[in-house]
């Protein structure tokens, strides 16, 4: 192969890989709560933080050390009525959900440590940030 041939494909092979597809986020359902959630990374951080607009209810996890972002966060949701109306195994570090107005429950695990907090929710967002302290092996 002669240094012209070579020279094209690695332009176009290098051309290719610069052009990145945009990031697209897909909206979730659970039963009738419409959510995302993600945000490892800053593209998937700017997504979520730029749709956030379209949900009522925005959590951020962290850890206080430094207030990294966490994942692999336990979370539930439970109405007044203590009714569960969303389950997620392994959220963060960034969820937004659209949920009916009213009162809510949301319960946190990290690392085994519970974190609970009451909100109420209608159409104006409101937004929770759940923080832990790094516990050091």
């Amino acid at each position: 192969m002669d240094i012209t041939k070579i020279t094209a494909i690695s332009a176009i092979v290098f051309g290719l890989a610069g052009m990145a597809a945009p990031l697209t986020y897909a909206q979730d359902m659970q039963g009738t709560v419409a959510y995302m959630n993600g945000g490892i990374g800053a593209g998937e951080q700017a997504k979520l933080r730029e749709a956030a607009k379209d949900y009522n209810l925005r959590l951020l996890f962290s850890e206080a050390k430094d207030g990294a972002y966490v994942s692999n966060v336990k979370l539930d949701i439970t109405d007044h009525h203590d009714k569960s109306v969303f389950h997620l195994p392994s959220a963060g570090p960034m969820t937004n959900l659209k949920l009916p107005a009213g009162q809510y429950q949301v319960t946190a695990i990290y690392n085994g440590v519970k974190k609970t907090s009451k909100v109420s929710v209608g159409e104006k967002p409101v937004s929770l940030s759940f923080n832990w302290v790094h516990q050091d092996n």
